[in-house]
């Protein structure tokens, strides 16, 4: 069996940190590294963040960004005070998180399978791999369908969401 160690301090994971199924996004980080990541500075989680080459952002409890990577960044087109504190369908350009209701509150918000996965994540600690995600977002070229395919994992009282791949059409 492949000897599987922290993608941060390089260590071996112990077997109760090694749970695959739920370490989908980072491959596996230890019990220390997690809790001087989860200090709560942003700044410490872009350390680790930006060893994972797809866009990766940090939602609490509530689905609030927290931070992201410089990949997020990059893929959503805004600097971290653009970010930081939003709710996750603000951060995306969600067509529906501008309604009177806001983000997470409207009919559309209950089928949502991005904000359902980060929910479930959160609650019940599963990680999630390359799960497809439709959702309509707002764009410079009008509202658009995104084919998002996402993968979640929790650390500590965060959940990572990073973005596998995303798909792009027009809205009839």
């Amino acid at each position: 069996m492949k000897r599987r160690i922290c993608v941060r301090c390089k260590k071996q994971l112990l077997p109760q940190e090694d749970l695959r199924t739920e370490k989908v996004i980072t491959q596996g980080i230890c019990s220390r590294c997690t809790v001087q990541l989860t200090q709560g500075i942003p700044q410490n989680f872009r350390e680790l963040l930006n060893i994972i080459p797809e866009p990766v952002l940090v939602l609490d409890c509530r689905g609030v960004v927290k931070t992201a990577n410089d990949c997020g960044m990059k893929f959503l087109g805004k600097n971290p005070g653009e970010i930081e504190g939003c709710l996750g369908g603000e951060v995306l350009g969600c067509a529906f998180a501008n309604l009177p209701e806001g983000c997470g509150k409207t009919e559309h918000c209950r089928t949502c399978a991005i904000r359902n996965i980060v929910m479930d994540t959160l609650t019940r600690g599963r990680g999630y791999s390359n799960v497809p995600a439709f959702q309509n977002i707002k764009t410079p070229r009008g509202e658009r369908i995104m084919r998002f395919y996402i993968s979640t994992e929790k650390i500590a009282d965060r959940i990572l969401l990073r973005i596998d791949d995303i798909l792009e059409r027009a809205t009839a």
